[in-house]
This record gives structure tokens, C-alpha cells and sequence, in this order.
């Protein structure tokens, strides 16, 4: 079982959104021991919070925004934001992609100022030296919807496979 940071308790458990407690606990229950999770840690200067940083020591960084948008609810998306219906009107919202993109690079570009951190090797000298990527999870949008609502062409700029995390279209598991 991985270890979350904060723990997962009432306090915590609080300040979730539905979606963040169900990938919290998956996190917590499906990784294995030598995982650290961070919950929601400010990080840089600026004081961004991702909802999720994922360590291990071999395998490196991972990155994770939790969006609990519903299909009915995303209305209009770009590469750079969103427009989402909700029940104060239409709301414009960066694109999580982009939004945990920059929390990735503001924390790798922090590590990479530690000597001990950074690459030695001449082919990437100066590089991380541990791998690290970022993606989203989709809580209550299934791969199949989002393949349906947005061509495939179109769709590879917009939310690649490779980056997106959708609820499975047949029960409550993330897939």
C-alpha cells in the first residue's frame, strides 16, 4: 500500500472532491509500498496545487489533475482551456492538461537546480535524473465518451490517450 501524504483521514477526506477520494484511495490501495503520494502540497512560488504527485524511487514523478466533469457539463474545449456549464453559468477553466503540465515543469525545474538531482551522463547532462510525466483522470467521463464527442483527429491535440484517465464504460473503475 502506498503512503499518502497528507494521510487520508477525516480532515483530508474533507477537502476531496468525490473523484479525488476515489483515485486517493485506488492510490493508496493498488500501488505498492515503496510509493509516496502527495495530496494537494503547495509547490513553487507561486503556491500551486496540484492534486496529486506521485513518487517512486525507480520509477520516478507522476503528475495527476482529477477533473469531476460530466459529459452533459463540458461544453467547448481548446489546448490552452475549457468552458464548462455548471450552476452558476458558463465557466471558462484552463485545460487540465496544460494546468498539470505547468505544476510538472514548475517542480521539475526546481529539482533540477539540486547538483545531486541532475543528470551526469553526457548525453543528458543537466537533465532530471529520475523520469517524470503528468496526466489527468476523468472521474465521471468514460473513455468511450470522450472517443465519441471528439474526432479522432481532432481529438489528439485536444486530450491524447496517453495523457487521460477515464472512468471504464461498463463499472466504477478508472481505466
Amino acid at each position: 500500500m502506498a503512503e499518502i501524504i497528507p494521510p487520508l483521514n477525516q480532515e483530508t477526506l474533507s477537502r476531496m472532491t468525490s473523484g479525488e477520494k476515489r483515485v486517493a484511495r485506488r492510490l493508496k490501495e493498488l500501488l505498492e509500498d515503496d510509493y509516496l503520494v502527495w495530496y494537494d502540497i503547495p509547490i513553487g512560488r507561486q503556491r500551486r496545487y496540484p492534486d496529486f504527485i506521485i513518487l517512486h524511487p525507480s520509477r520516478g514523478l507522476l503528475f495527476l489533475e482529477v477533473k469531476d466533469w460530466k459529459p452533459n457539463t463540458l461544453k467547448k474545449i481548446s489546448k490552452s482551456d475549457v468552458t464548462l456549464l455548471t450552476s452558476s453559468g458558463m465557466m471558462t477553466k484552463p485545460h487540465p492538461l496544460e494546468q498539470v503540465r505547468g505544476y510538472t515543469y514548475s517542480v521539475v525545474d526546481m529539482l533540477v537546480r539540486d547538483p545531486y538531482l541532475r543528470q551526469t551522463s553526457k548525453a543528458y547532462r543537466g537533465n532530471l535524473i529520475m523520469p517524470w510525466g503528468w496526466g489527468v483522470v476523468f472521474t465521471n467521463i468514460t473513455r468511450k465518451q470522450i472517443q465519441k464527442a471528439i474526432p479522432d483527429d481532432v481529438r489528439e491535440g485536444l486530450l491524447p490517450d496517453h495523457f487521460i484517465v477515464a472512468r471504464d464504460s461498463n463499472s466504477d473503475a478508472l481505466s
